[in-house]
């Protein structure tokens, strides 16, 4: 599940970073994982030469070029049999011989990427290793290494995208031992062991993923914001622990870090559109107005952003401030002028009294073969106050065409406002005759009173 994209989750969150650390696995087996010269002394000379021989056989073989003869092949193949049968002797021995044998073991292991069967085979190697009596600093390589691989192993068994859930508990109880380990260290010894924050923050973040994979997004909150602690200024640690805040709709902590977010990461537009619609969950939509409000200029906002920007304008009863919304996103290409532009642009010059745009933004959405609620009762008016007599005449004479007449008083009511503005209209332009049958016309007493003035002027 996607939790850096929030809105809809992805298992390959932090993918990236799991095989990141897989490719470096060779690099961290030949330092870590080779003993000591003092340890090398408590193995059998025989043991110790032998492993020797295929380490300089195998670091050649690792160096050669893909293109290999056949007969080359076989004489590798051989080398790396010797080494699984030189592994297999070792296992029932010392704790320093099985480290020699699975050191090498391991390296033939990963030697491949994305090798499902050499991930499957090293994780049974490292458990393996973690089942002795070990070092401390053993015991934080193992239990590290163990996590990395069972983690690099869930995007190769994930083939329809549904988390592994027995793998990431693998990958949450290696971790978990880690930190374990790792909590129990001073500062010095941190240094010793050479525990950096950027690790931890790594380790902690795939925790966190770990958990969430397994839906456990109260467990998954604290190592993420661990990771984010120790690393601030890695923005997928701020995005992982975001979507987390929001997901389990802490929407007063989520304020406070997308507070922190649009501030050290200025060109973010999710930063900014997020902090707007926390405040908004907030009940904050003056904050939410603010904020929005200073995005345009910096061409962060998005379509949405816009469209929320403009509503909030109209709440505040802004609405000229709201239309220049609307306007600024339709020239940028960000508001596809629909049906909702048309409306909101509409409804922005209407409340504020420009009845000639707003005349003018129906005729666009007219011209775009779109037909807005009640534009047409709108339209009219608009016309009719406007003092454009023929045109309003038109709009009110298609009103009554397309009436769907009703006995109601509230039917019979809207059907004579409109034949009496008709009239009206007739009137302006000297059209007396079909004014005065207008007027006769007119069904309601409320309206029949008004027509006697009228029809005495006639």
């Amino acid at each position: 599940m996607n939790l850096i994209n929030v809105k809809q989750p992805s298992s390959s969150l932090l993918s990236g970073s799991v095989l990141g650390s897989i490719r470096l696995l060779g690099l961290l087996l030949s330092i870590l994982l080779s003993l000591p010269s003092a340890q090398a002394q408590q193995v059998p000379a025989a043991v110790y030469s032998r492993y020797v021989t295929l380490t300089t056989a195998f670091a050649k073989l690792s160096a050669q070029d893909e293109q290999q003869t056949k007969a080359k092949a076989e004489s590798n193949q051989i080398l790396i049999n010797n080494i699984a049968d030189f592994y297999q002797q070792q296992r029932e021995h010392s704790t320093e011989r099985q480290l020699l044998a699975s050191n090498l073991q391991l390296q033939v292991l990963l030697m491949k990427q994305d090798s499902l069967q050499g991930y499957e085979q090293g994780y049974q190697v490292v458990t393996q290793l973690l089942s002795l009596s070990l070092e401390l600093d053993q015991q934080l390589i193992f239990q590290q290494l163990a996590a990395q691989l069972a983690a690099a192993l869930t995007p190769l068994t994930d083939a329809n995208k549904t988390p592994n859930i027995k793998l990431w508990a693998l990958v949450t109880q290696h971790l978990t031992a880690w930190f374990k380990l790792v909590d129990q260290l001073d500062v010095e010894q941190r240094e010793m062991y050479k525990i950096t924050n950027a690790q931890q923050a790594s380790n902690a973040a795939l925790l966190a993923q770990a958990y969430y994979l397994q839906d456990k997004l109260t467990a998954a909150l604290a190592p993420s914001k661990r990771a984010y602690k120790l690393v601030p200024e890695n923005e997928s640690y701020l995005k992982l622990l975001l979507a987390l805040l929001q997901r389990l709709e802490q929407d007063k902590q989520l304020n406070k870090h997308l507070e922190i977010a649009v501030v050290d990461f200025p060109k973010s537009k999710d930063y900014w559109e997020r902090l707007a619609y926390s405040y908004l969950a907030l009940e904050q939509n003056k904050s939410a107005l603010s904020t929005l409000a200073i995005t345009p200029n910096q061409d962060l906002l998005t379509a949405q952003g816009y469209r929320v920007l403009a509503s909030l304008y109209l709440q505040q009863q802004q609405p000229r401030l709201a239309a220049a919304v609307y306007l600024e996103g339709a020239e940028k290409k960000l508001l596809l002028q629909d049906q909702a532009y048309f409306k909101g642009l509409s409804n922005a010059w209407l409340m504020a009294r420009e009845r000639s745009k707003a005349l003018a933004v129906f005729s666009q959405a007219t011209s775009a073969g779109i037909k807005l609620a009640k534009q047409d009762q709108q339209q009219a008016q608009l016309l009719y106050l406007e003092a454009r007599w023929s045109e309003a005449e038109l709009a009110y004479a298609a009103l009554l065409d397309h009436v769907v007449k009703g006995e109601d008083q509230k039917a019979l009511l809207m059907t004579d406002k409109w034949r009496l503005l008709l009239a009206v209209s007739q009137i302006e332009q000297g059209k007396k005759a079909h004014a005065k049958n207008n007027l006769l016309l007119l069904q309601t007493k409320q309206y029949q009173g008004y027509s006697k003035g009228w029809l005495a002027q006639l």
